[in-house]
C-alpha cells in the first residue's frame, strides 16, 4: 500500500544520499511524499483488458510496472527547468524524488474486478493522475508545514508534472482469480484502483 509518510522518508533518505542535508529537508520530504501519495490515491483509476476463462466476475491484484527512478528524476528536472528552478542542486533533488518514487510505487497494489473473466490476467493503464492535482496537493502540504518560499508553487508544479508524466507511460499487470466458472476462453474489462 502506498503511504505518504513512507514516501517522505524515502525521499529524505535519497536527499541525504545526494548530499542534500538542509534543516528543513525532513519537512520538505514529508510534504512532497504526502502530497504525491494523497493525490494519486484520490484520483487514480485503473482500466485494462482481461483475458482468461470463466463467466462472472473475478478479483484481480497487481502492480505498476515501468517506473524507473532516473527517468522520473529527469522528468522532474526537465519540469524544474521549465519553471525556471535552476538551483545548483536541482538535479540532485529531482533525482532523489524520482528514485524514491520509483522505489515506493512498487509497494502499491492494484485491486481490480474483471468481467466476465474469472481466472486470467489483466493489463492496462492508470488514468486520472494529473500534474496540476499532484501540485495542488503538494502545495497544500508545503503550506501546512509552514513553507513560505517564493518559488514553492513552481517547485510543486515541477514535481507534480514530472510524476504525472512518468505515470502516463507506466503499465499495470493484474492476476485475476475467482471461482465457480465454466472453462471457456473469454476477454473482458479489468477495472480498479491503485492502493
Amino acid at each position: 500500500m502506498l503511504s505518504g509518510s513512507v514516501l517522505g522518508n524515502l525521499i529524505n533518505q535519497q536527499m541525504l544520499a545526494m548530499g542534500l542535508k538542509g534543516t528543513k529537508a525532513p519537512l520538505f520530504s514529508t510534504a512532497v511524499g504526502t502530497g504525491i501519495v494523497t493525490s494519486i490515491l484520490a484520483s487514480n483509476i485503473y482500466v485494462g483488458q482481461s483475458t482468461g476463462i470463466g463467466t462472472g466476475a473475478g478479483k484481480g491484484t497487481g502492480m505498476v510496472l515501468g517506473i524507473v527512478g532516473p527517468a522520473v528524476g529527469m522528468s522532474i528536472y526537465g519540469q524544474m527547468q521549465s519553471q525556471s528552478l535552476k538551483g545548483t542542486k536541482s538535479l540532485q533533488l529531482a533525482m532523489a524524488i524520482g528514485n524514491a518514487f520509483a522505489m515506493h510505487i512498487l509497494s502499491g497494489q492494484i485491486q481490480s474486478v474483471s468481467t466476465p473473466v474469472v481466472v486470467g490476467t489483466g493489463t492496462g493503464k492508470l488514468q486520472g493522475i494529473a500534474g496540476p492535482l499532484i501540485a495542488t496537493s503538494i502545495m497544500g502540504f508545503f503550506t501546512a508545514m509552514g513553507f513560505t518560499g517564493t518559488k514553492l508553487l513552481q517547485m510543486a508544479t515541477a514535481i507534480g508534472n514530472g510524476i504525472a508524466s512518468s505515470m502516463a507511460s507506466a503499465q499495470v499487470m493484474t492476476v485475476i482469480v475467482g471461482g465457480g466458472y465454466p472453462p471457456s476462453p473469454l476477454s473482458g474489462v479489468d477495472t480498479g484502483k491503485l492502493m
